[in-house]
């Protein structure tokens, strides 16, 4: 989804730029007019608001133009003004071509009337340009805007507010031409100009902000855009009314950039308040509104929620073709969208019924973009999966040629053609046996991307590679290439992990000067290169001369060579690198396996990896299967023992889940004690793999007996969570040498009541002073913290802990401490969710609130804050609520996660949903002693999960729902 973001975007860019938006009133409209009757008319047009009712204020300075006419007294200059007026009332009624016509005449009017006019020549040009460029004539519109350039120049200086108007429409229409450089830099100069000449604040400051977030997204600089979009919108509701357009054209550019970068959770609850307020301000069928359901659907669909999604597009769609035509291009790029979310949801049927009918649109104006290439792309994917596999190669070969017409050698789109072409071959054909070479080589150049140079779009290029990635791995599995799988599958979930890139980014600011300098500029030199493969397009898909395509091809060129130089230069961590079997098999112990697996097209692949052996099998369920059985299983997880008796334990679920990894083949020669590292897929990602059910229970669970006597797979596996393939062979050897230190935090200071509903972080951050002091210290009291820290270091004895409680607890006290000497480092707090119009974008920590909120210490340790800590800890643990909720799509919790992995611990004990403060003291003691002892970490989390379910002291502990929320994650 290419194309949904920018519309609020392009129409914040020419917001500024209506006719007479910045007019300067004359000190009397035509002199020349003396005749009472004719000056009253006047007056009463001048009285009429043009944007609130623009046919009244055509039909009255259409009244003076005809009694000026008529009277036949009219000077050239006066006859122009009157033109001038007329003009900007007919565009504000919709008649952009016959308001262009009267200025143009106006102009010429003015030209000739002499140098004495050239204020009002200034005008009428300016707004000829305006229409000009929202006509699509962009030559014509450079041209005019720079002419009236020169005359403002001439008439005010530079620092003048009409000076900085034409810089920042000159930057309208340079954006318009895809000459982003240029235009940030016309728009910038506007900016100062514009922030030296007016008062602080003023709306025009922040619209201009506004317009510069957008060129800042097409730049791929989202971090920038949405911080500049998120402080104009900030501004403008302190100053203007409540319901101006800008408010919400400012808004609309916030949640857009947070869309560019995928913080789609983010950008949702603004969209929606955006999409309401439009409604009731525009009415159901304007195209803002259309814009604005078209951007949410994208946050939807980016969370995975495609059905929620689809009939948002069609809405948008639909409203396009109603204001323009069945033939928009706009609503044909808005159907595309629903096309996607019918094929995510297997509906083949709507999706191609979708496609097909944009191709028509396409066909009909002649369009032959990467759009097109896109559409055929999809469409040869659905075909194959419908078993049309001559339709499929159809479209594949139509979408390859025109690819290798329009794309630059070495464009992700060729690539992800090339891997296409053998997975349709999979599909319908009989077995390969080995892979194709242009297959392996596709797969190599999208890997290479995942080197995060560019860490505003990992989250993008995480979910464009993804697809591709996955693809490939059916192809491998259907030539019983284990070794290709294995590497491709680590390729799928290399793309979960550069969804961590956002805390290497903060890290890099602590690194050294030169480590943080190769990081800006390989981000530098990626962006870089998106510009120039973009104008590149540009020169292949419009009317370009062979001078111009031979420039942007060599620029092209240059800016590859650039980073590709910039890579190389920057070692081995400049890219992704794969493990190779050997290596992963000869880092794993006796007692190790690895089981990882992930959701394809084709039906799924799991593998199994130990020291002796890989296995390789296809899933069992379907990644929609899953969904349903994790929804369900956590909804009664979450509900806990209380809920039992109204809500039966969904036995078949946690089985179902098992038996869909666990195949027959998976489960052949995996013995009862081995340690199970896992590295999960889509759904799974969200559930606990030790609640899962190795074997049927025929009847319903309904007492601690039967939660006991059940087979959960904790029961026979230690567990843990893979971060990464990686970790397996960068893991550091237990030599035994170092001194075991507790390091804890917790109990800190909260007034709230046990009833306290989850905290957003943007309900704080959105406060200030007593008002945030207050957000925060309405959270709920955790006396079990208190508890639970004291035995652990009782646990770990006399001068081997320093833990901090109550309102030592701070967010200053972690920062402060020495904390690379922990062996364990244990948070005994809350974990705060992201919402809507948060700051960062991230989840936190809670502390005890200081007296006076500061940059150092506002009480939240965030994601970014987290991961800038030096930690050398064996493993964190993180009793706190919502630490962990791993998706695809990377959720504010698993955030919370990566950050403390990078930060430097090896492994972290954390939580998939709300726990209680007894089990989560039984357990972390429990594990920490076991682990104190000699055993390994699964194995001593999986020993006091046993023994919680076996402790009739802590009510309901032997149900899941209890001693199941913890995961145990990394090595």
């Amino acid at each position: 989804m290419d194309h949904k973001r920018v519309r609020a975007f392009l129409a914040a860019l020419g917001l500024l730029t209506a006719p007479g938006a910045f007019a300067q009133e004359a000190e009397r409209f035509a002199p020349s007019i003396t005749e009472p009757a004719i000056r009253d008319l006047i007056a009463s047009a001048e009285a009429i608001d043009m944007e609130q009712d623009p046919a009244g204020a055509r039909t009255a300075w259409q009244a003076v133009f005809d009694a000026a006419d008529a009277a036949g007294t009219l000077e050239p200059a006066d006859r122009a003004s009157i033109l001038n007026q007329l003009g900007s009332a007919i565009f504000y009624a919709g008649g952009r071509e016959e308001a262009l016509g009267y200025f143009q005449d106006a102009s010429a009017i003015f030209a000739q009337a002499g140098p004495q006019y050239r204020t009002p020549l200034e005008e009428s040009l300016g707004n000829a340009a305006s229409i000009l460029g929202s006509l699509g004539r962009l030559d014509e519109a450079e041209a005019v805007h720079r002419q009236v350039l020169d005359i403002r120049r001439e008439l005010y200086p530079e620092n003048h507010v009409q000076v900085a108007r034409s810089y920042f429409e000159l930057g309208v229409i340079l954006n318009a031409r895809g000459d982003i450089d240029g235009a940030r830099e016309l728009v910038e100069r506007s900016l100062a100009i514009r922030e030296a000449v007016l008062e602080e604040g003023h709306p025009h400051i922040q619209m201009t902000k506004v317009s510069l977030a957008a060129i800042l997204i097409r730049a791929f600089r989202f971090a920038d855009a949405a911080a500049l979009s998120r402080e104009a919108s900030e501004t403008l509701e302190a100053t203007l009314p409540a319901g101006h357009p800008f408010i919400g054209f400012a808004r609309s550019s916030y949640a857009g950039a947070l869309n560019a970068a995928g913080r789609y959770e983010a950008a949702e609850p603004l969209l929606r308040a955006i999409v309401e307020e439009r409604r009731a301000s525009l009415g159901d069928a304007h195209p803002q509104v259309a814009d604005t359901l078209n951007n949410l659907g994208v946050s939807l669909y980016g969370q995975g929620r495609a059905a929620e999604a689809r009939p948002l597009f069609i809405a948008a769609r639909d409203i396009y073709r109603a204001t323009a035509s069945d033939a928009s291009v706009e609503a044909a790029r808005m159907q595309m969208n629903a096309g996607d979310t019918a094929f995510a949801a297997g509906d083949y049927e709507a999706a191609r019924a979708e496609w097909l009918d944009v191709l028509s649109v396409f066909d009909a104006s002649g369009a032959t973009g990467p759009d097109r290439i896109r559409v055929l792309a999809e469409l040869a994917a659905l075909e194959a999966l419908a078993g049309n596999a001559q339709a499929a190669r159809q479209y594949h070969d139509e979408a390859a040629e025109l690819s290798r017409s329009l794309l630059p050698e070495g464009h992700a789109r060729r690539h992800e053609l090339a891997i296409d072409e053998a997975w349709i071959a999979s599909l319908s054909d009989a077995p390969a046996g080995e892979i194709p070479q242009e297959l392996d080589n596709a797969v190599t150049a999208l890997a290479a991307d995942l080197s995060l140079s560019d860490i505003d779009s990992a989250r993008e290029l995480a979910r464009e590679r993804q697809r591709a990635f996955r693809r490939a791995l059916d192809v491998a599995y259907a030539a019983g290439d284990a070794s290709s799988a294995l590497r491709y599958l680590q390729l799928v979930h290399a793309t979960h992990m550069a969804l961590a890139a956002e805390a290497s980014a903060l890290r890099a600011d602590t690194a050294s000067a030169e480590s943080a300098s190769a990081l800006r500029a390989r981000q530098d030199d990626w962006r870089a290169l998106r510009l120039a493969e973009n104008a590149y397009i540009r020169a292949r898909t419009e009317t370009s001369g062979e001078a111009d395509l031979a420039s942007a091809r060599t620029a092209y060129e240059e800016a590859r060579a650039r980073l590709d130089s910039s890579q190389s230069a920057s070692g081995p961590s400049a890219g992704y690198e794969t493990e190779p079997a050997e290596a992963l098999r000869a880092a794993l112990g006796d007692n190790e396996t690895v089981i990882a697996f992930a959701f394809t097209e084709g039906g799924g692949v799991a593998m199994r990896l130990s020291r002796d052996t890989i296995v390789m099998d296809r899933l069992a369920i379907t990644s929609e299967e899953a969904s349903e059985a994790v929804t369900r299983l956590r909804a009664s997880l979450e509900a806990g023992s209380a809920a039992q008796a109204l809500r039966p334990f969904p036995a078949d679920d946690a089985h179902a889940l098992y038996a869909g990894v666990f195949t027959p083949q998976m489960r052949d020669g995996l013995q009862p004690g081995t340690t199970l590292a896992i590295l999960a897929d889509g759904a799974y990602q969200a559930i606990p793999f030790p609640v899962l059910l190795s074997a049927e229970v025929s009847d319903p669970m309904t007492t601690p007996e039967d939660y006991r006597a059940a087979p959960w797979l904790i029961r026979d596996h230690g567990v843990t969570t893979l971060a990464a393939f990686s970790t397996l062979t960068r893991r550091e050897s237990a030599d035994g040498a170092r001194e075991p230190f507790l390091i804890g935090f917790g109990a800190p200071v909260f007034s709230g009541s046990d009833e306290s509903e989850p905290m957003l972080l943007a309900s704080v951050l959105r406060s200030s002073g007593e008002e945030q002091l207050r957000a925060l210290s309405s959270l709920s009291p955790l006396p079990g913290a208190r508890a639970e820290l004291a035995e652990l270091a009782a646990i770990f004895g006399e001068g081997r802990a320093d833990v901090r409680l109550g309102l030592w607890a701070t967010e200053t006290a972690v920062k402060r401490a020495d904390l690379s000497r922990a062996s364990m480092l244990v948070f005994a707090t809350h974990g705060l969710l992201p919402g809507e119009l948060e700051t960062v974008h991230e989840p936190a920590l809670a502390f005890t609130p200081p007296d006076l909120p500061g940059e150092g210490d506002d009480g939240l340790l965030t994601a970014s804050e987290i991961a800038q800590l030096n930690l050398n800890a064996d493993w964190v643990v993180l009793s706190a609520c919502n630490t962990f909720a791993a998706g695809g799509s990377a959720r504010a919790p698993d955030r919370l996660a990566q950050a403390f992995l990078y930060a430097g611990a090896r492994s972290l004990l954390v939580s998939h949903w709300t726990v209680r403060d007894d089990a989560a003291a039984a357990l972390t003691a429990g594990t920490a002693r076991r682990a104190l002892a000699g055993a390994t970490r699964p194995e001593a989390f999986r020993e006091s999960v046993l023994a919680l379910m076996q402790d009739e002291t802590v009510e309901g502990g032997a149900h899941p729902g209890v001693w199941g929320p913890f995961a145990l994650i990394g090595q």
